[in-house]
């Protein structure tokens, strides 16, 4: 019963200390910024090993950033993670409006 609830306070302790990660906003704004620029390493990567085809290195890179993306909301820093997904849809979105703006509504 006592080793129960030992083993519950640690693994309480354990969740406090990962979402008490963000002491100031500077620090959410940082790591946003980390992994919202940090997805740009990527493509210049693939400037360096240009021996691999685009398209196995387009599922390598997203299979990195999807591990990378896990990795940190689990540690807790999940900012880092919403950088990362901002990348990836903000110029979809950008280029979504576009072509409603330029073609209208018609499909």
């Amino acid at each position: 019963m006592e080793e129960n609830k030992i083993q519950n306070e640690r693994i309480a302790n354990e969740n406090v200390s990962k979402t008490n990660y963000y002491k100031k906003t500077s620090q959410k704004i940082g790591d946003f910024f980390l992994g919202f620029l940090g997805t740009l390493i990527l493509p210049l990567m693939y400037t360096l090993i240009s021996f691999i085809p685009g398209l196995l290195y387009f599922f390598i890179s997203v299979a990195i950033l999807a591990a990378l993306c896990i990795l940190f909301f689990k540690v807790g820093r999940r900012f880092i993670t919403i950088g990362i997904i901002s990348a990836g849809l903000i110029p979809i979105l950008i280029f979504g409006s576009c072509l409603l703006l330029l073609g209208g509504t018609e499909f």
